[in-house]
């Protein structure tokens, strides 16, 4: 299977569109899961993406509703850890995509396969 340049490069955008800032990690890699359904390696990065990027937001959401009740602030450190884990694996996602590989983040294939 030959893979573009385009398609590797919207595979990239999804793992990494957390650098876009604010609430675009989302909307990126749900914008591409959206267009590009009858496109298997971009579909596959763009799904692996969004549901890594909304588990770590549902994280940080649930943390910080959980700090008004003051045990939250134990949680900061937990979440912190899986902000990294999230930089960590979508840099390896970015460059297996460019490589043409397929990625599938750690811990959430069970959330991933759901969408299928």
């Amino acid at each position: 299977m030959l893979i573009s340049g385009e398609q590797k490069l919207l595979a990239v955008l999804a793992h990494l569109a957390y650098l876009l800032g604010g609430i675009g990690f989302i909307i990126a890699p749900l914008v591409i899961f959206l267009l590009r359904k009858e496109d298997a390696f971009v579909y596959h990065h763009a799904k692996q993406a969004l549901v890594a990027h909304l588990a770590i937001l549902a994280a940080s959401v649930i943390t910080g509703l959980l700090c008004v009740a003051l045990i939250g602030f134990l949680l900061i450190p937990v979440v912190a850890l899986l902000w990294l884990l999230l930089l960590i694996t979508s840099i390896i996602a970015a460059i297996k995509s460019v490589d043409g590989q397929l990625y599938e983040y750690p811990f959430i294939q069970g959330l991933v396969h759901k969408l299928d």
